[in-house]
């Protein structure tokens, strides 16, 4: 637990409900949310937690608890007041609750912004007998109110869901929610618990009816993070699992094993365990669909204040003799020569940080039939390193070392060796530091091809890198009286061919027959009023110091139901940076009628300078049949001040598994979705992975 700061605990679990009359339709009682929360609460005591209020529903039929220990608004409501009265700045937060969801919109019909928590409810223990729901939307504000007037971070768990899709009957596993039900009944204390909501809400512009499908607050939110059991379209169920007494939640249980795997003191990021939840849950049951989604700050330590720098990975799907398969292609820009450290699939996720493995691999051949797959061949430098081949097995974890470039890229600094201030200094140095990274050579007197980068010396003594005779901007000089120029006029050379490779990566994929029509989808840009932004020949022109706000949706003629979408900005500084959800999440999960939109800031600070009046920065979506993760494909901007030389990549990794063939676009059974489905199956072979798209949108900014 963080030192000087607080942990302040909600945990509500809902197994009985009052039975009634007053809703269109009834819950059945669950088996697990009270273990859930009972679980919860000993892992919180165990951390030393002691503000701790849990709030139950058990009984075979009506709860039995005594009234203000009831998992009811008025109670909840209570609840959070005293945690936000008494609580200190910089203090933490933890919501889990245990129980049924259910939606209070048809999903698809009144409802644009769907996502896992706008327009969708808790169902609390007295809801059939006239009790409030508990939205989304209200939610949101009481957690709103907690972290931008207080100061506290927050973390929810959601343990339930609301697609009202429903999963076959089984008893071994049983759905939260009601199946294809959704209620959108109105009764006084809803609409009470809607304007009390309104009041404290200082946005607020909805009132009676239309508050509980106002979007909230949660689906975007900042100083906190939500886990969800499952996408707005899945369903989240409980499993009796064989080392428990009775049935859990599965996010629940998988969520306290990744804790238990892990120190007390130090905890996993919120990224990590939905990252652990999700590949347990894809070898509980073929075909189960349940996909964890995180929202807000992941990057953040689970119960904690401090934010964690992480490496994205990879996951092994086979192995044989000396050989692995990663679920990583050409399209996320592996390459042949890459090298992965190997972390094998009974690593803990502690044990994954700080160290480097004694196991490594190097990709040997990227698959011609997928763009999402690989092969590599394990090594390692002793023979202790080569007796753990045998334990890396399936689900093992590769993360990225040394990067490798798709193509031959080559450098003249023909005009080094000549240069007179040069004379007697030896570039065999350069040669070894540039040939470093596999796929980029030094352009020799025998070489008809054009080198994509000259090396160049300037009258002040200082090193400059060119591309067919004009300076590259916003890459800075090195003077030759720098003791490690070699070094690091070796390290640009290599990140501006990385950069070059992977912005042309779409040019390879996107003439493949398993490609995205990009007439399927819209995607704009606007001022923050909304208002339109001046475009010329394809580029939206800015100033710096402004905002936009980038939208995104299918179009009509789109047969698909749904798509997986992120949004990396390739900056004019170099860079690859995700912009689009936030950290620890890989990818939105957009239906059809909705509009996907995300607001960026103009920094007014990068304009300019350097030889250039305007930039130009890429903001690029990622459009998917299926989720898979880019975070491979991230860079750092190139400093114009202090050049870092990595030796050793970041310590801290990151679980980013791209999961092919869990993750489907949503069925109907209506005629409309079946001619659909069969459309989609005639256009594409999605044998060999997910189909994409990209889709660039280019901002000119100039200076006020």
């Amino acid at each position: 637990m963080d030192r000087g700061h607080r942990i302040w605990a909600l945990l509500v679990g809902v197994e009985s409900y009052f039975q009634g009359k007053e809703r269109p339709l009834e819950y059945h009682r669950l088996n697990g949310c009270v273990r859930d929360v009972r679980a919860v609460e000993e892992y919180l005591r165990r951390l030393g937690v002691q503000n701790i209020k849990t709030l139950t529903a058990s009984g075979e039929k009506d709860p039995i608890e005594n009234h203000r220990e009831l998992p009811i608004y008025e109670n909840i409501e209570r609840e959070f007041q005293y945690i936000t009265d008494n609580a200190g700045v910089a203090d933490l937060v933890y919501f889990h609750y245990s129980g049924h969801g259910i939606r209070r919109d048809v999903l698809g019909q009144r409802q644009k912004d769907d996502d896992t928590i706008t327009g969708t409810a808790l169902a609390l223990a007295d809801v059939m007998t006239g009790g409030a729901y508990l939205t989304g939307y209200q939610l949101g504000v009481f957690v709103k109110k907690m972290v931008e007037e207080k100061g506290l971070r927050v973390t929810l768990v959601l343990d339930s869901c609301f697609s009202g899709q429903g999963l076959r009957n089984s008893s071994k596993y049983a759905p939260r929610t009601i199946v294809g039900q959704s209620d959108n009944s109105l009764l006084n204390s809803d609409v009470r618990a809607d304007q009390t909501a309104a009041s404290a809400d200082k946005n607020a512009t909805m009132t009676g009816r239309a508050a509980h499908v106002k979007r909230s607050w949660l689906s975007n939110p900042s100083g906190c993070t939500v886990l969800t059991a499952c996408q707005f379209d899945e369903t989240a169920g409980e499993n009796k699992f064989p080392d428990m007494d009775g049935a859990h939640g599965v996010l629940t249980y998988w969520m306290l094993k990744a804790l238990a795997d892990n120190p007390l003191v130090q905890r996993p990021t919120h990224a990590k365990i939905r990252d652990y939840v999700q590949s347990k849950i894809m070898r509980m049951k073929p075909g189960l669909r349940q996909s964890p989604v995180l929202y807000g700050d992941g990057d953040y330590v689970f119960l904690g204040n401090e934010a964690v720098v992480e490496r994205p990975a990879c996951r092994i799907l086979k192995q044989w003799e000396n050989y692995v398969e990663l679920d990583i292609g050409q399209a996320q820009g592996a390459s042949i020569g890459a090298i992965y450290d190997i972390y094998p699939e009974n690593s803990s996720l502690d044990n994954m940080s700080g160290c480097r493995p004694r196991l490594q691999a190097q990709i040997v051949e990227v698959a011609e039939n997928s763009i999402f797959l690989s092969t590599a061949e394990l090594f390692a430098e002793d023979s202790r390193g080569l007796d753990m081949r045998m334990e890396v097995g399936l689900g093992g974890i590769a993360v990225l070392r040394t990067w490798a470039l798709p193509s031959d890229v080559y450098i003249d600094v023909s005009l080094l060796e000549s240069s007179e201030k040069l004379r007697g200094i030896n570039l065999e140095k350069l040669t070894i530091e540039i040939e470093r990274t596999s796929g980029l050579y030094l352009q020799t007197d025998s070489m008809a091809d054009d080198p994509s980068f000259n090396v160049i010396l300037n009258a002040n003594n200082e090193l400059e890198i060119e591309s067919m005779g004009v300076r590259i901007p916003r890459v800075p000089r090195i003077s030759i009286e720098d003791t490690k120029w070699v070094e690091k006029v070796a390290y640009l050379l290599s990140h501006l061919a990385r950069f070059e490779a992977l912005r042309t990566l779409p040019n390879d994929y996107l003439r493949s027959r398993n490609s995205l029509p990009v007439d399927w989808f819209s995607y704009t840009a606007k001022g923050k009023d909304l208002r339109p932004i001046k475009e010329v020949n394809g580029r939206y022109h800015a100033k710096g110091g402004k905002a936009m706000i980038l939208s995104l949706r299918m179009n009509d003629i789109c047969p698909l139901e749904s798509v997986y979408v992120s949004f990396y900005c390739l900056s004019s500084a170099w860079g690859i940076q995700k912009i689009h959800p936030g950290p620890g999440q890989t990818a939105i999960k957009l239906p059809r009628r909705r509009l996907e939109s995300f607001r960026i800031d103009i920094e007014a600070s990068s304009v300019g300078g350097d030889n250039s009046e305007e930039i130009e920065d890429t903001i690029r979506a990622f459009i998917c049949t299926r989720e898979v993760s880019w975070e491979e494909l991230t860079l750092p901007d190139i400093s114009m001040e202090e050049i870092y030389v990595p030796r050793d990549p970041l310590n801290e990794i990151m679980v980013v598994p791209q999961y092919h063939g869990i993750t489907t676009a949503a069925q109907n059974t209506d005629n409309e979705g079946l001619s659909s489905r069969n459309m989609i199956k005639s256009c594409f072979d999605e044998e060999d992975g997910p189909v994409l798209c990209t889709l660039d949108l280019i901002i000119r900014t100039a200076q006020e």
